[in-house]
């Protein structure tokens, strides 16, 4: 797997993190890291943080608010533009018990590492990102290799919001951090270009 080799990116999966969080203040020093950081990676990439960068800084709090809830929290009840759900387990097992064992095993490794997660279930994208941020290496690669990566590959397949909402700059984030993580174009499960 091309993430176990590598080493995580550490400021650029917490940068991903914050931007991949409800915002709750201004998102300018994550926002730079990210574009910098990503940009080095993958110039897609970058393109796709500095899309999200023009966004944010013309928006209002509120408007990156009602973006993020559109992009991730709402179930939209569309075919055309089904919700995506910032949730790993969600993506890789559906509801089941499957996983709520992974959301267990989570928590466990959580604490294994004095890792606290507060207000979020911990197979949120950006507490994964924040966690991986703190482990070692082997731990890093295995959940980005196993979990974050095939998760993000769902998610992107999903994505396909009406431009000018929004909603689809939040989306931009996940094909970017999925390209910076390792997993180039040719290898999306995207799947189609028209």
């Amino acid at each position: 797997m091309s993430v176990a080799a590598a080493a995580v990116d550490r400021a650029l999966a917490l940068a991903f993190a914050d931007l991949l969080s409800y915002p709750s203040g201004p998102l300018g020093e994550a926002v730079s890291v990210c574009e910098a950081r990503a940009g080095e990676r993958s110039p897609e990439a970058g393109a796709l943080v500095a899309g999200f960068r023009a966004f944010a800084e013309s928006s209002t709090l509120g408007q990156l608010q009602e973006a993020y809830t559109a992009a991730f929290d709402l179930d939209s009840l569309s075919d055309l533009e089904p919700t995506c759900y910032p949730y790993v387990g969600h993506h890789l097992f559906d509801e089941n018990h499957k996983r709520s064992a992974f959301l267990v095993g989570l928590n466990s490794r959580y604490r294994e590492h004095g890792f606290v997660v507060e207000g979020e279930l911990p197979d949120h994208l950006a507490v994964m990102l924040r966690f991986v941020a703190e482990c070692d290496d082997e731990l890093a690669a295995e959940l980005v290799g196993d979990a974050i990566v095939p998760a993000l590959g769902r998610m992107a397949r999903g994505t396909h919001p009406a431009p000018q909402t929004g909603r689809e700059h939040y989306q931009n984030l996940l094909p970017a951090l999925r390209l910076v993580l390792g997993v180039g174009a040719s290898e999306s499960e995207e799947g189609s270009s028209g």
